[in-house]
């Protein structure tokens, strides 16, 4: 009796919590996930970078990528493509500024399909604006296996090494974007 007392108050206490809301998930692949993994890093609503490797379609070959965690209700999946645009060469499919080859090429992991939906607006927006080929590929999201713990927030434990490597290799500070001086920008959305 006392049991089903405690499961039945459990259960009506439960009732009247608001929902939880599921983190979503974005994979981003932009060049170096070190790289990646600062621009994201510590803004409002990410609550989790694993940067790793995802597979391409050549054989045995592996793109760097950052896998984000974020909660929807503070952060859109329109807000971190802004991001994402803003800090990579959208016209450059061999890599990323000094890193070459197709470990470094960029490309969008999308999950939903309203993930779907906004990479390939904001794409050909991209596309229409600049009169040119955007070289960034919108693949589904699959596999994702993470680095090695030595490059886990790189960029904080290395940040001497990494400012270096970042300023050398030609990448912007994409973590020093802010989303209020990209509001009103040609990637914005609301999508979640």
């Amino acid at each position: 009796m006392f049991g089903k007392t405690i499961t039945m108050l459990l259960l009506s206490f439960m009732a009247v919590l608001p929902a939880q809301t599921r983190a979503a998930q974005a994979v981003f692949a932009g060049g170096s996930f070190w790289v990646m993994e600062a621009l994201f890093a510590n803004r409002a609503g990410v609550t989790d970078i694993t940067v790793g490797w995802v597979p391409t379609s050549r054989r045995e070959q592996r793109r760097q990528a950052v896998r984000l965690e974020y909660d929807p209700q503070h952060i859109s999946y329109g807000k971190l493509l802004t991001l994402y645009w803003a800090a990579i060469d959208a016209f450059d499919g061999e890599g990323q500024f000094c890193d070459r080859g197709q470990q470094y090429s960029p490309a969008l992991y999308v999950q939903t399909a309203l993930q779907q939906r906004f990479a390939q607006q904001s794409r050909a927006k991209i596309a229409l604006e600049q009169d040119k080929r955007v070289r960034v590929r919108i693949l589904p999201a699959g596999s994702f296996t993470p680095a090695a713990k030595r490059h886990q927030q790189y960029y904080q434990r290395h940040s001497l090494l990494y400012g270096g490597y970042r300023r050398m290799c030609g990448y912007p500070a994409g973590e020093r974007l802010t989303l209020s001086a990209l509001a009103g920008g040609p990637f914005a959305t609301s999508a979640q």
